[in-house]
């Protein structure tokens, strides 16, 4: 008999994942790219899901999007090197069903967004820390351009290597 993948075992995390949240054009995109390469260079297989309040996600004049409208439920879109699936759904899935229905091949995975989920959060703050920290319990760090006091670790954009192996180590990746 083969032993239950980790994140079926009793106990275990069902995802290795942790949401990088923060104000609209504070940098999460940038990070979360440098997070990846770094990670990359680690050896490690990274999967990023984008959370976004658009419903059409682009597609409204494409293939796909007149797909979506004429009633199809799911559409997939496959080319060299890729594949898109888009899933019809009646609102916006919350990030641990996303995760759920998605089986990323990757090591661990980068969520930009979801600020009300239950993942583990990492934040970009500007100069209001204690109305972030007054918000959410499941924030773990802080990124700020401005040093800041926090009883969380706090960590400055160009800060990869330090956060890498900081979110390494709280997800438990090998």
């Amino acid at each position: 008999m083969t032993e239950a993948p980790q994140a079926l075992q009793p106990g275990a995390p069902l995802f290795k994942a942790v949401a990088i949240v923060g104000p609209s054009n504070s940098g999460k995109t940038v990070l979360i790219c440098r997070l990846v390469e770094w990670f990359q260079d680690q050896g490690l297989a990274v999967a990023v899901l984008k959370h976004s309040h658009h419903p059409h996600l682009g597609d409204t004049a494409k293939d796909t999007g007149r797909y979506r409208r004429a009633g199809a439920r799911n559409v997939a879109l496959a080319g060299p090197g890729l594949l898109q699936i888009t899933r019809s759904l009646p609102a916006d899935p919350p990030a641990e069903q996303v995760l759920a229905a998605w089986t990323p091949d990757a090591d661990l995975i980068l969520v930009e967004g979801y600020k009300s989920s239950a993942l583990p959060k990492i934040v970009l703050v500007g100069p209001h820390v204690e109305k972030v920290l007054a918000d959410d319990s499941g924030v773990i760090a802080l990124v700020s351009e401005e040093p800041c006091e926090s009883r969380l670790p706090v960590f400055t954009p160009l800060q990869v290597a330090e956060l890498g192996r900081f979110i390494r180590e709280f997800l438990e990746v090998k």
